[in-house]
Parts: C-alpha cells; structure tokens; sequence
C-alpha cells in the first residue's frame, strides 16, 4: 500500500511564495510570472502551505491567512524588500534578484551565501553594505562610487534607507527562476541565522 506522506516545505521556495502574496491574492500564474518558478512548483508549495494554514484558495486566487500574515512578518521581519536588479556595469548575468536585510552585514560570511546561491543555480551573487556613509563590497571598504558611480547611484537611490551594518545582496542567473531560486535560498539561509542569534 503506497503511503501518502507530504513532502516537507522547501523553506526558501515558501518564503518566496509567502512574500509575493503579501499585499494581495494571486492567481497561480501571476506567481509562475513573479517567481520564475514552475507551475507544477508553485502549485505543490501552495498545496503544503495551504495544509499548514497559511495559505487559503479563492476565487480571487490564493491568499495569506492571517496566520501566514504573521508568520511572514516573524520571520522576514529583517528583509525591507526583495526586487529586480537593473544595474549597468555589475550586471553578472541575464537576470538579477537583489534585497536588503537589516544589520546582517556584521560578520557576514560572504563565501558561504554565495555557494548557498550557487547551488540553487544561480551564477554569481553580490553582497554590499554601507560603511562611513558608502556603500562598500562586504569584502572591501572601497566606495562602490569610485570605481562604479552609475551602479551605486541606482543602487542608493534603490535602498534610500540603508543603513551602517545593514545588507544589500544582489544574485545572478541565467533565468529569472535561477536567480530567484538563489537569492531566497540566501534569505532563508540568513534569516534562519538571524533567529539563531538571537
């Protein structure tokens, strides 16, 4: 007899879904478009969140409980927002996902978040902070302005609330999937890291 066992939740592919439904319901493909991720994906992940109350399905499309409300606040309380990259010259490859994660930035382990992206298949991944009032690569503290003005202008006026110690990552992939496979793989990575902290 087969056993009709639900596989867990992919947590970094749930907090994806979670986040994008969190100013309104969305229909199944309006999330395919969003996230980059397969229909069959979206609509396994929905079905488990669903299961755990934290999703509901409509007409309107699916939407947050408001038990999914809250826990999205809980754990994504760090993140200010998660966007598409638009830069010039950091551009790594076709497709660029970039957020800002409140105070991260403080022995952040740059090499570790970049294999996480890489193994989702993401190609590269950028991190950056703001340091003496400069937006600074998290391995250096030259000023990204000097060497690329056009890149932190957009990037300044991206994340006008930067702050010292806070993060900026911004992930690369060939396909919109990849790159957002690879920046929630992160998120999840660091928000986790996040919780165990504190």
């Amino acid at each position: 007899m087969a056993s009709h066992v639900r596989a867990p939740v992919r947590e970094h592919i749930a907090y994806q879904l979670l986040y994008e439904l969190r100013d309104a319901p969305l229909g199944r493909r309006t999330l395919v478009d969003r996230t980059g991720l397969t229909e069959s994906v979206v609509r396994t992940e929905l079905e488990k969140l669903e299961a755990q109350k934290l999703v509901s399905f409509s007409k309107l499309g699916t939407a947050l409980t408001e038990h999914g409300r809250r826990f999205l606040l809980k754990k994504l309380r760090v993140v200010t927002d998660v966007r598409d990259a638009h830069l010039k010259n950091l551009m790594l490859d076709r497709h660029g996902r970039m957020a800002q994660v409140r105070g991260a930035a403080e022995g952040f382990p740059a090499w570790l978040y970049r294999d996480i992206a890489i193994r989702e298949g993401a190609t590269a991944a950028l991190f950056l902070t703001k340091r003496k009032g400069a937006l600074c690569f998290i391995e250096g503290s030259e000023p990204l302005a000097k060497k690329n003005p056009h890149d932190n202008e957009f990037l300044e006026q991206t994340w006008p609330t930067l702050r010292e110690g806070d993060l900026i990552f911004i992930v690369f992939g060939p396909t919109k999937g990849a790159a957002a496979r690879g920046l929630w793989a992160v998120l999840w990575a660091l928000v986790s890291s996040h919780k165990s902290k504190s």
